[in-house]
């Protein structure tokens, strides 16, 4: 076997309440790749902002699924509130550069 590079992938969920009186509460899923690049030899890593789930709005569940979280942005944006754009922006601030090096630190290179 000849294994040529290797990355470690891990999910990261927080449970966030944001807007005003935190009326809108959600899982925020994050996808973080650590690897060895291949130009620098450094770790790296990427992150993406994959998932919203469990969402509520003023202590009700929102209906599960992607169809559901679509509605509900699409009410939302009727009244003139961007859940999509709320979301991004609380998913921005999650992931510190100390968390980073954390992960960082569990990536073992192996030659």
């Amino acid at each position: 076997m000849n294994i040529t590079s290797k990355t470690l992938m891990i999910e990261i969920k927080h449970n966030v309440k944001i807007g005003y009186n935190d009326a809108i509460e959600a899982t925020l899923v994050h996808l973080v790749h650590i690897f060895r690049s291949k130009k620098t030899g450094k770790i790296e890593w990427e992150l993406d902002f994959v998932d919203v789930n469990n969402v509520k709005f003023m202590g009700i569940p929102i209906e599960k699924g992607y169809e559901g979280l679509k509605k509900f942005k699409v009410n939302m944006m009727e009244m003139g509130i961007n859940v999509e754009e709320i979301l991004d922006n609380e998913a921005a601030k999650l992931i510190t550069d100390e968390d980073v090096e954390k992960l960082k630190a569990m990536y073992v290179f192996e030659d």
